[in-house]
């Protein structure tokens, strides 16, 4: 991003959270934005406890077949039950890192081929089943992160310290091989310009993550693309549809900052006004590009109210979900006290922006 363009986006995000708490903006929607999560399956225990905690969206684990994708009546009864708690099905995942490697990680045809061909037809599918929007990811590697780092009361939080991964793990190369941007872009555009005109003509929102954590280029090979502004820009400029946009993690844009509590503003400002948020990871950490760790929402170095009022401000009106929240071993469950801190968190923030 230019100094000059970041300047700009600053200032406007900065304005928008100002203003966010009192006439509505005009860029506003007449929707509203709303607690969901993506980290918890189906069965009846688990969804009388998202009841309990407010929450009323989340996505769910579709049954994926080899050679298939998705059966639509699987999704249709997945959707049923989930709609007898109350519960409205939204982002849930399409598998492409999970279970479909030729399209990103190896790049190879035909066999991208057929695996695209088979992404859009399980975007049919979801849209046949009711379900009208769909996250996915792009990346090559997984989530890096060092040992878990200790926060409040007990709580283990994860992290990343890139001087502390030796240059001999830095330099070792994944099955993918070496990748290079040039490379990794090729790949991301030949999926969206397949994908996303089905997209559009189903009416399924789909929205892709950024890379985390942001690495050094060829980090174990690979350079990635996600990981800036400039490239977060340019994957949009790939397709501009009302149907392709992003599942905008805040914690991983904040990885790729300086100063996360003031220059994630612009981040929010310009994909937000495009309208190209579709679902927001409500994640905070303590720390900067390549030495991190995630924290709690109230603990962090964002002012996770002032953020949130920047989402309202640019007419971002979907899910605000808990993500990666830290556990310990005095809950029972590892995590659920966390995630029930978080829920509570994220409902109170936003019945204060619509106030």
């Amino acid at each position: 991003m230019s100094e000059s363009e970041f300047e700009k986006g600053l200032a406007s995000g900065e304005a928008a959270a100002s203003a966010a708490g009192g006439t509505p903006s005009e860029l506003s929607t007449e929707g509203r934005m709303y607690v969901r999560t993506q980290g918890f399956g189906s069965t009846d225990a688990e969804l009388r406890f998202l009841q309990r905690c407010g929450v009323k969206h989340k996505a769910a684990r579709f049954p994926f077949h080899e050679g298939k994708g998705w059966d639509l009546d699987e999704l249709i009864k997945e959707r049923e039950h989930h709609e007898s708690f109350g519960m409205t099905l939204d982002m849930s995942s399409l598998p492409i890192y999970e279970h479909l490697p030729n399209i990103i990680y190896y790049g190879k045809s035909p066999e991208r081929d057929r695996e695209i061909d088979l992404v859009c037809e399980m975007i049919r599918t979801a849209a046949r089943a009711g379900i009208d929007s769909l996250r996915y990811n792009t990346c090559i590697l997984p989530i890096d992160r060092t040992e878990p780092e200790e926060g409040r009361g007990g709580y283990y939080h994860t992290a990343f310290r890139l001087d502390k991964i030796s240059k001999e793990e830095q330099k070792a190369l994944t099955d993918a091989g070496r990748v290079t941007a040039e490379m990794h872009w090729e790949r991301i555009e030949y999926l969206l310009e397949r994908m996303v005109p089905v997209a559009e003509e189903f009416k399924v929102r789909v929205g892709n993550s950024q890379e985390d954590p942001p690495t050094p280029p060829g980090y174990k090979g690979v350079d990635k693309v996600l990981n800036d502004f400039e490239g977060m820009k340019r994957f949009i400029e790939i397709q501009r549809s009302p149907y392709h946009g992003w599942n905008f993690c805040v914690g991983s844009i904040a990885e790729m900052l300086e100063d996360s509590a003031t220059e994630v503003f612009p981040f929010i400002e310009y994909f937000g006004s495009r309208d190209t948020i579709f679902l927001v990871h409500y994640r905070n950490l303590m720390g900067e590009r390549y030495s991190f760790r995630e924290a709690l929402p109230d603990e962090g170095d964002m002012d996770f109210f002032q953020v949130l009022k920047a989402l309202k401000g640019v007419g971002y009106c979907y899910g605000i979900d808990p993500d990666h929240v830290p556990r310990t071993e005095e809950d029972p469950k590892g995590y659920y006290q966390s995630y029930a801190y978080c829920f509570g968190y994220i409902n109170a923030m936003i019945q204060a922006v619509y106030a």
